[in-house]
């Protein structure tokens, strides 16, 4: 088993929303970002990345990558870890964000990541939460994953 981690971070400016996991949030910001700026994947990525020993996100992906979807960075990442003949056991992630208030949204980021990952829903644990006001103009992003060598059963 191999376990990643990956931590991100990127300001907060005036827009009409933003995409976490795939899901668009209706809000009065966007991410500034040289991709999408879907925070959730790009950290989901990484610690897959990591996990695997292959170093992080920007040397695989950087500045020449403008408006890169984030579902094709977390497509390279799985290809990478199937390649590998890992699954993944489980994730644990953490969404640090003033407003807007993500209760309304976890569920449906969750369905749509059980989706892209192609995992039960029961693998995924999504948490979010502020930051008292300190640092209203950021969002971060921290996941933990753990991986698992592929059964012979999944590998069919």
């Amino acid at each position: 088993m191999r376990v990643g981690n990956s931590y991100d971070l990127h300001n907060l400016t005036a827009g009409t929303g933003f995409y976490l996991g795939e899901i668009f949030i209706t809000c009065q910001y966007q991410v500034e970002a040289i991709s999408d700026g879907d925070i959730l994947l790009h950290t989901i990525s990484e610690a897959i990345i990591g996990a695997l020993g292959l170093g992080d996100l920007g040397e695989w992906f950087d500045e020449t990558n403008q408006k890169l979807a984030s579902s094709v960075i977390l497509e390279k990442a799985l290809a990478l870890m199937t390649a590998q003949n890992y699954q993944i056991g489980n994730i644990d992630a953490t969404i640090i964000v003033d407003q807007p208030r993500l209760q309304d949204n976890k569920k449906a980021i969750k369905v749509n990541l059980q989706k892209l990952l192609k995992i039960d829903q029961a693998k995924i644990n999504l948490k979010a939460t502020t930051t008292e006001q300190n640092f209203p103009n950021i969002i971060q992003s921290y996941t933990t994953l753990l991986l698992l060598p592929q059964s012979n059963e999944t590998k069919r």
